[in-house]
């Protein structure tokens, strides 16, 4: 039987499940098990730091349904930890993989660099067991195979990062190639028919006995792998469709059903909270109720008339049933699609674009404006913050994909994200233009990914926020403390200086509304093939009204409590 290096295998299974780049850093540990990705028909995309690299593996992984990180044993793997910990709790399938020291040296006890000190060599394994839904140290070649498989199959069923370790003498121990003929397990086990059939018939009996139902799309259908299936579904119930925070992005938003951001006392338009709140029955896709997807959790609180849809369950009231929504939701859409509409809500339609005062960028009138800027084709990444929340005011066009980091909510994500977005869009054909909103502070963590950004995958537009520091949290907390700024930056030189060697890098600066419109109205910028970046300035104190709001109602609970 032919036979196969452990580290080839490994690499061939990351192309099975559709992965056609590793992202990482080079380090001693892991260069041998790096000298054999291109023979596997994988692209290598150093980056400038191991977060950068965690955060591009994520964003990699939202396009393309899984990525891949490699980084060497040690300082390297915990840098990249953070980026590890938002894909954790986003459900987004990264493996990361980390070049070990000999067996021989884990085994000695011996102190090496990259270690803590005292010769035991699990320590970053448990830490990272922590952020992953499956761990292995490959340390015996007759296993390995096993574990590999084991491993990624984990990641494929909990949609989680995992953590694969490998030292260099067991990734090019040899194994048989036979072990290839049994595929990785990509598709979530079927529910026993009678289970799914029962769940349909429950949901049509309430649809069918409802004056009043909505469908609200959440985080967890937006980072799963039935996202596919949402549009399908709006089309099939003809019934009044929002969005959370986590959720926008999926949805096509040029829909006739489809009517705003729910998000509590912060929906947009504000006749959105009354719409869904006066429901009588919610079908809840991916519902993750935490504080920034709720609008600090002013949500709907009476769940007897919602359907829960997880992916591993469907909770209709306070029933819970053993379905998976990848194979309930294809049978809800062959249900309605041929059915007439449903009753529907009377929902406000959306309110007139904002009048600026054209002498500064105000919060609101951008994000309106933002609406008429993107175009369909377009990969929208939003940074946490300020924008998260202003973002929800601009409505995506049909054929565009956009998400933001909601739950981990790390500052610095989004311009790692998009690097790793970028090139898978590239790699998928589907999108043709990527468009970064960030804040001057976030980017500021990690503004190295400008470097990746621009020179692979499609076309970069960074819209920058600079509003002279943390706005959203000086809605929290020292409105004008000296903690909540940040040094100023000439955000344009650095995104030209971070590729010097690529063509037509373009920076611009604008300070007023009338600045704005018309660069985002210019024909060339809009059909630019080089990426380009704009400094956005803005009053420090402004922000988007869905915060304000928030903000306002948090500080009048927190008045009730004293």
């Amino acid at each position: 039987m032919p036979e196969i290096l452990i580290g080839d295998y490994l690499f061939r299974r990351l192309k099975e499940i559709g992965i056609d780049t590793v992202f990482g850093v080079p380090g001693d540990f892991e260069l041998a098990l790096v000298d054999l990705i291109p023979h596997n028909g994988l692209q290598w995309v150093g980056t400038p730091n191991e977060l950068v690299g965690a955060y591009a593996a994520d964003g990699y992984a939202r396009v393309k349904g899984a990525a891949a990180l490699v980084t060497t044993f040690g300082p390297g793997e915990l840098s990249a930890l953070c980026g590890i910990g938002g894909a954790y709790c986003e459900n987004v399938p990264v493996v990361h993989i980390v070049g070990y020291p000999t067996i021989p040296a884990q085994k000695s006890g011996k102190i090496l660099h990259h270690t803590l000190g005292d010769g035991s060599y699990d320590h970053y394994v448990k830490i990272s067991g922590e952020l992953s839904c499956a761990t292995t140290i490959l340390k015996d070649p007759t296993t390995a195979v096993a574990e590999i498989d084991r491993v990624l199959n984990a990641m494929l069923f909990h949609s989680q990062p995992a953590y694969i370790g490998v030292s260099e003498e067991v990734a090019y121990a040899k194994v048989s190639t036979e072990y290839l003929d049994t595929p990785l397990v990509r598709a979530l086990p079927r529910t026993p028919a009678e289970s799914e059939a029962k769940v349909v018939a429950e949901i049509v009996k309430l649809l069918e006995s409802a004056k009043a139902p909505v469908l609200v799309v959440d985080g967890g259908a937006a980072r799963q792998s039935w996202a596919e299936h949402v549009n399908p579904l709006v089309d099939a119930l003809k019934i009044p469709v929002f969005v959370t925070v986590m959720g926008k992005g999926i949805v096509n938003e040029e829909s006739p059903y489809y009517k705003g951001y729910y998000g509590g006392a912060g929906s947009n338009p504000p006749t959105v909270r009354a719409a869904v709140e006066q429901a009588d029955a919610v079908l809840w896709l991916g519902n993750y109720p935490s504080d920034l997807n709720t609008g600090f959790f002013t949500e709907i609180a009476d769940q007897s008339f919602i359907v829960d849809f997880q992916r591993f369950s469907v909770k209709i009231g306070a029933t819970k049933y053993d379905a998976k929504i990848s194979h309930i939701l294809p049978k809800l859409v062959a249900e309605f699609q041929s059915r007439p509409q449903l009753s529907q809500l009377a929902v406000a339609p959306f309110p007139a674009p904002h009048v600026p005062q054209l002498e500064k960028i105000e919060q609101d009138w951008l994000w309106d404006r933002l609406s008429t800027f993107l175009r369909a084709g377009d990969l929208i990444i939003t940074e946490t913050g300020t924008a998260q929340a202003g973002i929800t005011a601009t409505r995506f066009p049909a054929g565009s994909l956009g998400w933001t980091q909601a739950i981990y909510g790390s500052i610095g994500y989004a311009a790692g994200a998009a690097a790793g977005a970028s090139v898978a869009a590239q790699q998928t054909g589907k999108y043709k233009r990527l468009v970064l909103v960030t804040g001057e502070g976030s980017l500021q963590l990690t503004v190295q990914a400008f470097a990746v950004l621009s020179r692979l995958g499609i076309p970069a537009v960074v819209l920058i926020l600079n509003n002279s520091g943390y706005t959203i949290e000086r809605f929290f907390c020292g409105w004008d403390a000296a903690y909540n700024d940040v040094y100023p930056w000439d955000y344009s030189a650095i995104f030209k200086a971070l590729a010097p060697d690529v063509p037509n890098v373009r920076g611009f600066k604008t300070t007023t509304a009338a600045e704005l419109d018309a660069l985002l109205a210019d024909e060339e910028f809009n059909s630019a093939t080089y990426p380009q970046c704009v400094d956005m300035v803005m009053d420090r104190y402004d922000a988007p009204t869905a915060m304000k709001t928030l903000f306002e109602l948090k500080a009048k609970n927190a008045q009730k409590t004293k």
